[in-house]
């Protein structure tokens, strides 16, 4: 394995996606890039029950954050099977013990190059950045390969509007995920979470330091009104990730 997979693995010693609270819209710990992980991660989440009819497969599914959410909604489990695979033993097992008890929803230690069923809807939420240059041709192949005709993938990336972290090969335009899958019909497309503005900033602050809280009552519901009309979904260019929806010819 890579530095960039063992600085990735090594942050899973705690399931730390947990700490966003997504129903409560509320961050359990003091986070700074909780308030990030919560926007995109719930339009995620929407993406993927709005498409989900009898089957999903999500692609580098780490802890679990999104099936483990998704799955708890029973409207979406009384028809939807999902399963969840990832290389790294230990989000593995976080999303395994989060998941005990719900119906329908399972986690595997796998390879997409060992998996053989196709899906007719496919998440990779926020994987692509830590593929390798080398592999990155391998595994575009195999997403095609477990997609049916037809078939839905819904990508979310960080988007080239945000700096390169340590951890990541590339961030990403809509072209370049585009040119990844050029056969693919674009049926959505989102760029979100503004990063450069000092009243998203602000936002931010008021909702996730450690001096003054206002993750509460009224101020929160209007906090997050702000942020859900003006910060949420932005221009391309603005917007720290990148969310499409791809249909398979």
């Amino acid at each position: 394995m890579s530095k960039k997979f063992d600085i990735q693995s090594d942050q899973y010693q705690f399931p730390y996606h947990y700490i966003v609270d997504l129903e409560n819209d509320r961050f359990t710990r003091t986070l700074d890039w909780g308030m990030d992980y919560h926007s995109y991660m719930k339009h995620a989440i929407e993406l993927v029950k709005k498409y989900a009819a009898d089957e999903v497969l999500d692609i580098g599914c780490g802890d679990g954050f999104l099936l483990n959410h998704l799955m708890r909604d029973e409207e979406v489990n009384s028809k939807v099977k999902a399963l969840g695979i990832d290389v790294d033993e230990k989000p593995i097992k976080f999303a395994q013990a989060f998941a005990h008890g719900v119906p329908n929803l399972k986690f595997k230690l796998q390879d997409i190059q060992t998996h053989k069923k196709q899906s007719k809807l496919i998440s990779v939420i926020e994987t692509f950045e830590h593929i390798p240059d080398d592999f990155l041709p391998t595994f575009i192949s195999h997403i095609d390969r477990l997609l049916k005709k037809d078939g839905i993938l819904i990508i979310s990336v960080p988007s080239t509007a945000f700096p390169l972290v340590e951890k990541h090969y590339r961030h990403y335009t809509l072209k370049m995920l585009q040119d990844y899958f050029p056969k693919y019909t674009l049926r959505e497309q989102y760029f979100m979470v503004y990063k450069t503005n000092i009243f998203y900033d602000f936002i931010k602050f008021l909702l996730t330091n450690q001096r003054i809280n206002l993750n509460f009552g009224l101020t929160k519901k209007l906090l997050f009104g702000l942020h859900n009309r003006y910060f949420n979904f932005v221009k391309e260019g603005q917007g720290s990730h990148l969310q499409v929806v791809l249909q398979k010819s």
